[in-house]
């Protein structure tokens, strides 16, 4: 397998995987508010005593299908001192059909050595063009042709929200007319978490989601601690919807500069 397909791999393996996530944690004590009794209803998966993950994770997905948006995730692992030893933040750009989206991956890591790693991508649903440093002071720029599902396979985050719903306890902290705010301090199953790599033995967990009333997850923040190696860290994941229905995904100007490639080369 030649250098090149091997980047493609793994750019491939790495988008895929890449769910959010930048800044030292702070504490967050959360107490469920009372919940109003008036004629305010509920988005789809969620009631006054019960959240039901899988109907709220495939309403956020069907919801976002119908309309471009950009979202934000971040992730960032600290050690008791507050040392900040990894980062990452993903942002993608997707247009209303789904088959055309762009996004930026940046990593910061410094448990052995400080590295960084930066992708901007594209894709129209034909072909996924990809910028990225394969060795220090040296950009790479490639394309190849799309298989399954494209670059990211979940785009929406619709699976990450449905295992934090069924890792965590969740209940209704507030209801108003823009949708309600779910809230969870209590792991029920936290082998469903998508945790980092290496890190282990989740617990401590505090979790706050905000969904509006059309089923959509327009925020959420977990925290929790866990083991990574021999040191106790703290894992934060954050996740941010913005410019729904505003969106615009255009084809960066360094397409026209990429090389083909493909896993036959």
């Amino acid at each position: 397998m030649t250098r090149a397909v091997v980047a493609i791999a793994t750019l491939a393996l790495v988008l895929a995987g890449c769910s959010g996530f930048v800044q030292q944690d702070s504490p967050e004590t959360v107490t469920p508010a009372a919940v109003p009794t008036d004629g305010v209803g509920y988005p789809p998966g969620v009631s006054d005593n019960a959240v039901v993950p899988s109907t709220l994770a495939s309403t956020h997905e069907r919801t976002l299908a119908t309309t471009n948006y950009t979202l934000v995730t971040r992730q960032w692992v600290t050690d008791s001192n507050g040392t900040v030893l990894r980062r990452s933040n993903h942002t993608r750009y997707v247009a209303v059909n789904k088959a055309t989206y762009a996004g930026q991956f940046r990593q910061n890591g410094t448990e052995l050595n400080t590295f960084t790693t930066r992708i901007d991508y594209w894709t129209n649903g034909s072909i996924v063009a990809a910028q990225y440093d394969e060795r220090v002071n040296r950009r790479s720029q490639v394309k190849w042709s799309v298989r399954d599902d494209g670059p990211v396979s979940d785009l929406s985050e619709r699976r990450t929200i449905r295992a934090v719903g069924e890792a965590v306890a969740l209940s209704v902290a507030d209801r108003s007319d823009s949708g309600v705010v779910l809230v969870g301090t209590r792991f029920r199953n936290p082998d469903r978490l998508n945790t980092p790599l290496f890190v282990s033995d989740p617990r401590n967990v505090s979790v706050r989601l905000r969904v509006n009333h059309d089923g959509t997850v327009s925020a959420f923040r977990l925290a929790f601690d866990a083991k990574r190696s021999d040191r106790q860290v703290r894992v934060t994941q954050e996740m941010r919807l913005r410019h729904i229905g505003s969106t615009t995904v255009r084809q960066p100007e360094w397409v026209e500069n990429t090389t083909q490639r493909s896993l036959q080369d």
